[in-house]
């Protein structure tokens, strides 16, 4: 006698599944969770993805790109706590992801992933991690934080294994101008439409209404964390799409990467923030070096000196604030804000002088007064690298110095002398100078370490770290296509 198998059929499952779904998004919207309600209803269309992904991981690289520049606009709307965490579990599972089809004999580079940022960020890591152990740290404070600890490490490592082509790199800065396109929109809206009420209230909230909405000047943020943050940006922007542009074989590619780059310069003008010139000037001071062509370094130093002698010994302008509010970036003994900022940072050099290891990771700035009062929580950040060394010390401020030069050092030095398509090295060019520019400017704002710039800046310094090798499998692939051509040729 037979057995019949019951069993459950894939329309009734599917409709059951259904229901639950459609239960939960009832449920959330009852309570007022729109942001539950949302991800419930996104879950199929997430898995979709998921699953495609999961057959070529390189895509994986874009996914993250793309929530990375949106986490910040998407913590603000949805005013939700916790979605940092949310940010860790995306990162890690890819980095799992990876790891499991590595050990289904996917093959990923990870010979290369030793590198100077790799093994920097995981040494850095565990100096972060004993932290902890630190007589003056706060373990909220540490945990809050965490972020700084792995980040290098984790999002450098990722996309070596990811980035491993000049199609993905080229595809990602494609990518990368829709999304300074769509940043650009946001802040002009904000300029000529005005805020709306989630932004409106982020800024009472949160006091960045003392900063950004001055009597003679506002400073608009887009979708960035704040004005410094976005000024910063688009002046990386400018330099990265001119530099791109300069060099683009397409007239059409040419002349869009150019729009984004003026754009981009208006954009970092209406921020305010003076701080954010540094970068486009930085990016050409150091294009100007690396290269290698008389006339290009001959334009980009005499653009660089007539941009430094406009703001710093003429008055042209004057009238606009905007003008004048950036020229005192190049007086800066004159300049109030600056010398507050070097006051600041004698009364830490003095409290410091006996703790090698700083105060303690997450323990810096005026938004670290939850985790206690003490000097460290009293005094602004208003720069990352002195936020980094008020938090690990002279120690951890040394090796992170050491970690983010030494990998631009060394990708200049592979586009000076090892990379030899030219289409690849212009690239990383771009890149490499627009890096630069954000690192000078890193020194008089508080945004390397923020949404999305800092893992942005890593995921930029990880394909510099991969140039050597994506242009040696472009040499590769060239020879056997002319082995292939001249192959065909004899055989006719």
């Amino acid at each position: 006698m037979s057995i019949k198998r019951s069993y459950i059929s894939s329309p009734a499952l599917t409709f059951a599944i259904l229901c639950i779904g459609l239960g939960c998004i009832v449920a959330a919207t009852l309570k007022q969770n729109l942001a539950i309600a949302g991800l419930v209803a996104a879950l199929p269309a997430l898995l979709c993805i998921l699953i495609f992904h999961l057959r070529k991981p390189e895509r994986f690289l874009f996914l993250l790109f793309i929530f990375n520049y949106f986490f910040t606009p998407l913590a603000r709307y949805s005013r939700q706590d916790g979605l940092s965490i949310l940010s860790d579990i995306i990162w890690w599972s890819v980095l799992l992801i990876v790891i499991v089809q590595t050990a289904l004999h996917y093959r990923f580079p990870w010979k290369q992933a030793v590198n100077i940022l790799t093994i920097g960020g995981a040494v850095l890591a565990v100096y972060c991690l004993m932290e902890v152990v630190n007589p003056t740290a706060s373990l909220e404070a540490w945990i809050y934080s965490r972020g700084f600890i792995y980040n290098t490490f984790l999002v450098s490592l990722i996309t070596v294994l990811l980035a491993t082509s000049y199609k993905q790199i080229s595809r990602l800065i494609f990518l990368f101008s829709i999304l300074t396109l769509i940043a650009i929109l946001k802040g002009l809206c904000q300029k000529f439409i005005g805020f709306d009420a989630v932004e409106y209230n982020a800024m009472m909230e949160s006091g960045m209404y003392k900063t950004h909405l001055l009597p003679q000047i506002t400073r608009y943020f887009s979708i960035f964390t704040d004005a410094g943050n976005y000024g910063s940006n688009m002046g990386f922007t400018c330099a990265l799409f001119g530099i791109a542009g300069l060099f683009s074989k397409k007239s059409s590619l040419k002349v869009y990467y150019f729009s984004i780059s003026a754009l981009s310069l208006y954009s970092m003008f209406i921020t305010g923030t003076r701080g954010a010139i540094v970068v486009p000037l930085g990016s050409l001071l150091l294009f100007a070096l690396i290269s290698k062509n008389i006339k290009l370094m001959s334009a980009a130093a005499v653009g660089g000196i007539c941009i430094y002698v406009f703001f710093a010994f003429t008055y042209v302008g004057e009238s606009n604030y905007m003008i004048r509010r950036m020229r005192t970036a190049f007086r800066p003994n004159k300049d109030a804000s600056y010398l507050v900022r070097k006051q600041n940072q004698k009364k830490l050099a003095e409290y410091l002088r006996n703790r090698p290891f700083g105060e303690g990771i997450g323990l810096g700035g005026v938004e670290a007064r939850r985790f206690g009062s003490r000097l460290t929580t009293t005094i602004p950040n208003d720069s990352t690298y002195v936020k980094i060394w008020t938090e690990t010390g002279v120690v951890g401020i040394l090796l992170y110095l050491l970690i983010y030069a030494g990998s631009l050092l060394w990708g200049c030095y592979c586009i000076m002398f090892k990379i030899r398509n030219d289409e690849l090295r212009h690239l990383l060019t771009a890149l490499a100078c627009g890096i630069f520019g954000m690192m000078l400017s890193a020194y008089g704002n508080a945004f390397f370490t923020q949404f999305p710039t800092g893992i942005m800046m890593i995921m930029f310094l990880g394909i510099l770290m991969n140039g050597k090798y994506i242009d040696e499998r472009l040499t590769i692939e060239k020879q056997q296509s002319l082995l292939t051509t001249t192959k065909k040729d004899s055989m006719l």
